[in-house]
């Protein structure tokens, strides 16, 4: 197994083909989902990170990483459509609770199967293995990306 750093280049190739691809793949999703979910991929998003334990907008922006005004504003518009709401904290009454309505959670079930079935339409043509590759790939980069210094560590 070859630890060696990947250039400079290699890492600027990766990070553009990287956005590229995740350009493309919103593409894909973004208007499907809200013509049949009524909800574009950044609400599902804040949606899912709620359902898995964010409890306040800024965990939600924090783990999704979005800037906190969109985070709010989005919130806004889940519990104005009935799929999230609001709790007072009742350990400190300033703080808002965030958390998904029954019919938010109706919602979030539905999510996964329509988003698959439009995976399925726009990539399911892709070869299995490379496919398998390229996931194995990037869990890999995931897991060093969580276990490298942040910048301001590598600097201290």
């Amino acid at each position: 197994m070859n630890h060696a750093s990947p250039s400079h280049p290699e890492l600027y190739d990766l990070v553009r083909l990287t956005l590229r691809l995740s350009r493309r793949f919103l593409s894909a999703l973004d208007e499907p989902l809200e013509a049949a979910l009524g909800l574009n991929t950044k609400e599902l998003l804040v949606l899912a990170a709620i359902m898995d334990g964010a409890g306040t907008p800024g965990a939600v922006a924090e783990r999704q990483r979005l800037p906190a005004p969109t985070v709010t504003r989005i919130v806004t518009k889940l519990v104005g459509r009935g799929l999230v709401e609001r709790v007072t904290d009742p350990g400190d009454l300033r703080r808002q609770r965030l958390r998904l309505t029954p019919q938010g959670e109706a919602t979030r079930g539905r999510t996964r199967a329509t988003a698959q079935d439009i995976v399925d339409a726009h990539f399911g043509a892709l070869p299995a293995e490379h496919v398998g590759a390229a996931l194995a790939a990037l869990r890999a980069l995931e897991a060093d990306l969580r276990a490298a210094p942040t910048t301001g560590e590598a600097l201290a």
